[in-house]
């Protein structure tokens, strides 16, 4: 069974002898954890609680759905008998769990191509603000089921890969849905709605574009802006996100490439992705008016030539 392959990047497996880490390793690394954790709280249940049931301290427990260490056999068992899970997710947590055992990047900060991406996925939910600015994609947690099983394919052709990416696409989005959440601020360019996984149709963008009226509709602290193509701005950069927190020098700013993941974390370096941002922000039309852009391509406006 295939699995996940990101976000926006197909990255190869491991192949023999090659000791690079693919993003997709990592991805499944990080869902094991969300997958436990949120299992975890739906039984009602605190780490420390957990820990006295496995005899064992509060931290690894946390270390487990932080996934800073495995999860042995026995534990996971436990676990899974301890939380009530149905044989399905059962299946699927033993089989991420034996990936992550023999196909996975090695548990230390400077490991993997990806270990920018594991911090991102990691830190999202304890951050205050996000910034985004994507260009020619939709980032993970404002994707549509549609959108992100399309951009999948033809990876996604069974219905346990197709759940599997269901269930990472809302383990990502549940940031939207947590105690505090952070403030959500993305610029999309014109062309990352239009520039659509499989090629452009009238029934994708539609439903990209009603899924993220929902969101924003339904979550305050989610901020959408559009850049059209006649922004008066000079250039624009990469995609890019910045994340910041309660305590500054947490903060950070990540970018994406086709080979891995850079974290910038000196100051100079954030200072001049947030001047950028903000420039982004000053060309980008207002909420209210994004919020019409939106509208019309929902009603299938603004989508000349389209099939």
């Amino acid at each position: 069974m295939s699995l996940p392959l990101g976000d926006h990047v197909a990255v190869p497996e491991r192949v023999s002898g090659d000791k690079s880490v693919s993003k997709a390793s990592t991805e499944r690394r990080l869902l094991l954890g969300r997958l436990l954790r949120t299992a975890r709280l739906d039984a009602r249940l605190t780490q420390q609680q957990v820990a006295s049931a496995l005899d064992c301290r509060q931290g690894k427990i946390n270390k487990i759905e932080k996934t800073y260490v495995a999860v042995s056999k026995q534990d996971l068992d436990r676990l899974i008998e301890l939380y009530g899970i149905d044989a399905e997710l059962a299946g699927e947590l033993r089989e991420l769990a034996a990936l992550d055992r023999t196909d996975a990047p090695p548990r230390n900060r400077g490991a993997g191509p990806w270990r920018g991406f594991a911090h991102l996925i990691a830190h999202e939910p304890t951050a205050t603000e996000i910034l985004c600015w994507h260009s020619e994609r939709i980032p993970g947690p404002l994707q549509s089921p549609m959108y992100m099983l399309r951009q999948h394919q033809p990876q996604a052709a069974s219905r346990p890969e197709v759940t599997q990416l269901l269930r990472e696409r809302e383990a990502r989005a549940q940031i939207f849905t947590i105690e505090n959440p952070p403030r959500y601020r993305a610029i999309l360019s014109e062309s990352s709605l239009h520039r659509m996984p499989g090629g452009r149709s009238t029934e994708l963008v539609v439903d990209l574009a009603e899924h993220l009226l929902k969101l924003t509709r339904e979550h305050h602290q989610i901020e959408l802006q559009i850049l059209t193509f006649d922004a008066k701005i000079s250039f624009v950069d990469s995609d890019f996100q910045i994340l910041r927190f309660a305590e500054p020098e947490q903060n950070f700013a990540y970018i994406e490439y086709p080979a891995g993941s850079r974290l910038l974390e000196r100051d100079e370096e954030l200072l001049r992705f947030g001047e950028h941002w903000d420039l982004l922000n000053e060309a980008a039309l207002s909420r209210a008016d994004s919020t019409a852009f939106l509208e019309a391509l929902a009603k299938g406006d603004r989508l000349p030539g389209v099939p």
